[in-house]
């Protein structure tokens, strides 16, 4: 299912799946995600379910809501949108990309089903092998990593002790990025601070679509994204 993830300087500070039809949010303890500061109205915004998504609306609140810093009155959201309320971030994450790393959790019962699918193809004359591709961070320079695979459905980039990417710097934030596992690909993120987030050279402000071979800088921190098949590892 869909869900948000509430920041706070680039602290996660907790989940909130979409449990109901309409959620809203705001500083009045009644809302399902209230967030307790005074740059935050009492009402200030709603998301009701329309269709197969979900649409933000701005409940005319003093500060204004916005999605990857712009100002808006009302916006369906995609997968990866960052939501600004007050001085606050919700990460929207869309239900496909969350049911993909439910699927992930049992993981025995992955390799048995791709196992089996590898018997019944040798029995009929093929190869049996798998075509699916994991992304992977290769870092460049002399930083002493090594490779990192993008299996979760959400990687942080940060000094946070939770951050699957622990990196250093004196203005990097506790979770200064973010790469979203989706079916159709990669996706980089900028979750905020003072570090600037580039690809291929190009700052980028909200969100990218990562392809083979593109190079993300992240402070001081290089790497090099590519893919690998999974049966590779």
């Amino acid at each position: 299912m869909a869900k948000l993830i509430l920041m706070f300087k680039d602290q996660v500070l907790k989940e909130f799946p979409f449990m109901k039809e309409s959620i809203t949010i705001g500083r009045k303890p009644d809302n399902d995600i209230q967030i307790d500061n005074l740059a935050v109205s009492g009402r200030h915004a709603k998301i009701d379910k329309t269709g197969s998504g979900f649409t933000l609306t701005d409940l005319q609140s003093t500060n204004g809501t916005f999605v990857n810093d712009k100002k808006i009155a009302s916006q369906k959201l995609n997968d990866g949108d960052r939501v600004i309320v007050g001085k606050h971030t919700l990460l929207y994450v869309d239900a496909e990309t969350d049911q993909a790393e439910e699927n992930n959790i049992d993981q025995t019962m992955v390799l048995d089903t791709a196992k089996q699918r590898e018997l019944l193809a040798k029995q009929r004359g093929g190869t049996g092998k798998e075509t699916e591709k994991i992304g992977v961070l290769s870092p460049l320079g002399n930083s002493g990593m090594e490779d990192i695979k993008l299996t979760k459905k959400l990687t942080r980039m940060g000094k946070a002790s939770n951050s699957e990417v622990r990196l250093s710097g004196l203005f990097m934030g506790a979770t200064a990025a973010a790469i979203s596992k989706r079916p159709s690909g990669y996706t980089i993120t900028f979750t905020g601070g003072m570090t600037k987030l580039k690809v291929n050279g190009q700052v980028v402000k909200d969100s990218a679509q990562l392809k083979d071979h593109d190079k993300i800088e992240l402070g001081s921190h290089r790497f090099q994204f590519h893919q690998r098949k999974a049966d590779s590892f």
